[in-house]
């Protein structure tokens, strides 16, 4: 029997990184961070830049409804469906770049911390972004909503800092996702784009429609700091969700 230890994952993972470092490190010259990227990392650009149109969409939104009571106008809607629409294609561009990587032998250096910087902008700030422009604005709103971004924030630092230590198939693929892998949020994105299509949102086409389930008081009075709407207790779901680390979903 030898004696020669097997590496294990997170021993590999570890000199592949030292590797890229070095890699990175040796190359002194101008824009050698540019030069050094992959085709993967410009996928994960494109994930990142889809984010942030998600983003400026809802605020452009925002800029043409301001002719309230009166509702928003063909163009300001048909940017509203875009926004919900931009973290899909994001999703579309974080499935491929991870193919793309394993295709070409391996990611860069940045691979992974791009990978999660560009989820967060859109699966996390976007759909928080869109459900503000919906009509989820009071203080206890706000709150719900940076739990849920701060949440996602939580959940991909532990991804790359815990990665190696999640057991792997054959082709090094982890078995699972350890709480609620934060492109999930699509859901949420494609439950809003439906309250759009019916109306259920602030500034609707029935002029004072609101979100669904209501606004409710938790306490105070009417139009006080102790409103909140009943569906940023989803928000709050989805990230305890996406932080807890019992809760294990299996990679398909």
């Amino acid at each position: 029997m030898s004696g020669k230890k097997t590496p294990t994952k997170g021993a590999t993972v570890v000199e592949e990184k030292k590797k890229l470092l070095q890699q990175y490190k040796d190359d002194d010259g101008h824009f050698s961070l540019v030069r050094n990227f992959r085709i993967a990392d410009l996928i994960t650009i494109m994930n990142g830049v889809c984010g942030t149109l998600s983003i400026l969409s809802s605020a452009r939104y925002l800029v043409l409804s301001s002719n309230l009571p009166a509702p928003p106008s063909s163009d300001a809607l048909n940017t509203l469906y875009f926004a919900h629409l931009l973290p899909i294609l994001g999703f579309g561009f974080d499935a491929l770049d991870g193919k793309v990587a394993r295709w070409s032998g391996g990611g860069s250096m940045l691979g992974q911390e791009m990978d999660s910087l560009a989820d967060l902008i859109s699966f996390g700030v976007a759909p928080a972004t869109l459900a503000f422009t919906l009509g989820l604005r009071t203080p206890l709103d706000l709150v719900a909503l940076l739990l849920f971004v701060s949440a996602g924030l939580a959940r991909l630092a532990r991804f790359n800092a815990t990665v190696a230590l999640i057991p792997s198939d054959s082709s090094g693929k982890s078995k699972y996702f350890e709480g609620l892998p934060i492109p999930s949020s699509l859901a949420l994105t494609s439950m809003m784009a439906f309250w759009v299509k019916q109306g259920w949102y602030a500034m609707g086409k029935r002029g004072g429609a609101d979100v669904p389930f209501g606004l409710r008081v938790l306490w105070g009075e009417k139009g006080g700091n102790g409103e909140i709407h009943l569906a940023a207790f989803i928000f709050v779901a989805w990230a305890a969700m996406m932080v807890s680390k019992t809760l294990r979903i299996p990679k398909l």
